[in-house]
């Protein structure tokens, strides 16, 4: 009986351990005043019940969505949205990892979900050009055209060791005209509750 309390008050400092410097990575992530932004990287997500032709999802659409973000920046203020002084934009990674996604896979008929694991994964395997700083990238995971709903893994990482320090599952409804506007429309919802 004692070793078995023993174990749980072990396992119950661990747990808080854990969760404290988790807290502090959080903090790091949201103090930082700079950051690169990657775009949004499609490589892992899937399109549900969407009835476009997939190559011109992956060729046409999917980086038109990266475009517009920083042709929007008005609208799509990551600044402001993510309360940093200085935000430099280098989506060629995103883009070329992109680029490589077969259009006979990015199309489902159900809903579709991705492991925290694979979002690690993921941020790990980043070629990146920079050495140093805060990276932010969206992973994204589901974009469900029966339920309006695009799901995003929110990541900001340690570009030189590519540790995650904050990363959050968030969902955005969808909303405008035409394929690139409406799946924009859910990242732009969920950079505007970033901070509420």
């Amino acid at each position: 009986m004692k070793t078995k309390r023993i174990l749980l008050i072990t396992i119950t400092l661990l747990m808080s351990f854990l969760c404290i410097s988790y807290a502090q990575d959080k903090s790091k992530a949201a103090q930082a005043e700079k950051v690169v932004w990657y775009g949004i990287d499609f490589s892992l997500a899937k399109f549900t019940l969407v009835t476009e032709n997939p190559s011109v999802i992956v060729n046409q659409y999917i980086p038109a969505i990266n475009n517009l973000i920083l042709a929007e920046p008005e609208k799509y203020d990551i600044k402001k949205f993510f309360n940093k002084k200085e935000v430099k934009s280098v989506i060629k990674v995103t883009n070329e990892r992109n680029s490589k996604i077969d259009p006979s896979s990015v199309v489902t008929d159900s809903e579709f979900r991705i492991e925290p694991d694979q979002v690690n994964q993921l941020v790990k395997s980043l070629q990146l050009e920079e050495n140093e700083g805060i990276g932010m990238i969206f992973i994204a995971e589901n974009l469900n055209k029966a339920t309006q709903v695009g799901s995003y893994y929110v990541c900001f990482f340690d570009i030189a060791t590519r540790d995650i320090i904050d990363s959050r599952r968030m969902e955005g409804k969808a909303v405008g005209i035409g394929f690139r506007n409406y799946w924009a429309g859910s990242i732009y919802n969920i950079m505007k509750v970033w901070m509420k």
